[in-house]
């Protein structure tokens, strides 16, 4: 299967914050704090995807994501974290894992009663995404999700430049004696995530991509790797885990000794690409990654069809 929409496709600002029907604004039962997204809807959809994007970055940055599944009858949502986008909060900043646990559970339930509970459901997570879901998991598995499938794009765990026990200390430190103070870590803009210079180029300038971290949001989010590397997960869906090979944030070595040691479920695939980055969705192969994932969907849904038909 291939698409016309693997093409470099970047959100402005502009585009972004106009509003139509089928733009959504949530409030956070953590805080109240806006959570704003988008449906990319079609007619009598296979299945439906919500994304859960990665840190510094926003969910307009999927559109083409979006818009690939859309022509292969997957409907879409996308939102942006707090902090993050078009959402509310300060760029960048995170109270509490709970925070962004919380704000998951309320998308997911929306969703689910926008759409009919007999449409399958997949979460599809990049990045820091990835470190949100599956810590709900194991943090709040007494609050399962409604969804069927779990795909982990490059998922940031076991990070390459391992936090030493001083950065903790002083993350720590200052998350509580000033939870706003931007650290001088280095930042999202320094990085380069993927081998298609125009998606570069076109990340380093798009208005919406932030590379603050507050100590609190550093803090949380050190805490979460500190978890996702030391605890067992054990998935009750089918899940798709990808990873570049060439990415630089977490060594695709590291995420196969997770998936034999620390991972555990029926149906658990380990993806690896050669010759891509971080962003396999924006690489300059995509539309094999895109495909990969779209087929991995499609035969689970026929599975669970025929396995329907046969009871």
């Amino acid at each position: 299967m291939t698409s016309k929409t693997g093409k470099k496709n970047q959100t402005s600002e502009s585009d972004w914050l106009k509003k139509d029907s089928n733009h959504f604004e949530l409030k956070s039962p953590h805080d109240g704090l806006r959570l704003l997204g988008k449906f990319w809807p079609v007619n009598e959809p296979r299945a439906v995807i919500l994304f859960v994007h990665g840190s510094g970055e926003h969910s307009g940055r999927y559109k083409h994501v979006a818009e690939f599944f859309n022509e292969h009858k997957v409907a879409c949502v996308t939102y942006d974290l707090r902090g993050h986008g078009v959402s509310g909060g300060e760029r960048g900043f995170t109270p509490s894992s709970d925070a962004l646990f919380i704000d998951l559970e309320c998308v997911v339930n929306f969703v689910r009663s926008k759409f009919s509970h007999t449409k399958p459901l997949v979460l599809y997570a990049h990045g820091t995404g990835c470190s949100i879901c599956i810590a709900h998991i194991l943090k709040r598995s007494d609050r399962l999700l409604d969804y069927q499938y779990l795909i982990l794009s490059t998922p940031s765990i076991c990070l390459k430049m391992r936090p030493t026990r001083t950065l903790f200390f002083i993350a720590r430190a200052f998350s509580n004696l000033s939870p706003h103070l931007r650290l001088p870590i280095e930042g999202n803009m320094n990085n380069v995530y993927t081998n298609d210079e125009a998606m570069v180029t076109a990340y380093r300038t798009d208005p919406l991509v932030h590379d603050r971290w507050p100590a609190r949001s550093l803090c949380v989010f050190l805490e979460l790797g500190h978890l996702l590397e030391t605890t067992p997960a054990r998935f009750s869906v089918p899940v798709l885990v990808q990873h570049g090979m060439d990415d630089t944030i977490t060594p695709f070595e590291t995420i196969k000794k997770w998936k034999e040691e620390r991972v555990m479920g029926d149906d658990i695939e380990l993806k690896l690409w050669s010759d891509h980055m971080h962003e396999l969705h924006n690489d300059v192969g995509r539309i094999n990654v895109l495909n990969y994932a779209l087929e991995w969907i499609l035969k689970h849904l026929d599975s669970n069809q025929n396995q329907q038909q046969g009871n």
